[in-house]
């Protein structure tokens, strides 16, 4: 019992650390192959809900995610879906069960295979966090949300303040 103000304390700190930066700035990304450079929010907002399942060359827009407990998935998820993390996988089983999507998100596990799969699939579009767009390779692009990149004011993918 001697020992449990310390563990409480690092528990607490984790807890302060772990939300203080819940959210990253996202960048999103295609294929280099992608003709568009410049995606407008609401149109961005309906190809993350499936309500825009191809891109304007008909080419099929595949999802590629980080890992659900990234900051920038984190993002996505409060932001645009407007759900609890813990309900991000039940809805898309959900739209897999209405017949709404054809196929699951990927998830890779890493940020390499985020990468990976955006280089190699055409239609695919994947969010990255700011800072790892220096990794990225030459297949694949970064775009312009509403006119602006990300980390510039009114960027609508920007961690809140």
């Amino acid at each position: 019992m001697k020992y449990f103000p310390g563990i409480l304390i690092v528990i607490f700190g984790f807890v302060v650390v772990v939300m203080a930066d819940v959210y990253a700035n996202v960048a999103v990304i295609v294929n280099k192959s992608n003709p568009a450079t410049d995606i407008p929010y609401n149109d961005l907002r309906h190809i993350l809900e499936t309500k825009k399942q191809r891109w304007d060359n008909g080419e099929k827009i595949i999802l590629v995610f980080k890992p659900i407990t990234s900051n920038e998935t984190l993002l996505l998820i409060n932001k645009i879906y407007k759900i609890r993390c813990e309900d991000f996988c039940q809805y898309w089983m959900l739209k897999s069960y209405n017949n709404e999507i054809s196929e699951y998100p990927k998830m890779p596990e890493s940020l390499s295979g985020v990468i990976a799969l955006v280089s190699k699939i055409p239609g695919a579009v994947g969010f990255i966090g700011i800072d790892e767009v220096s990794q990225c390779s030459e297949k694949i692009k970064v775009i312009r949300v509403n006119g602006k990149m990300p980390g510039e004011d009114g960027y609508p993918l920007n961690k809140e303040k």
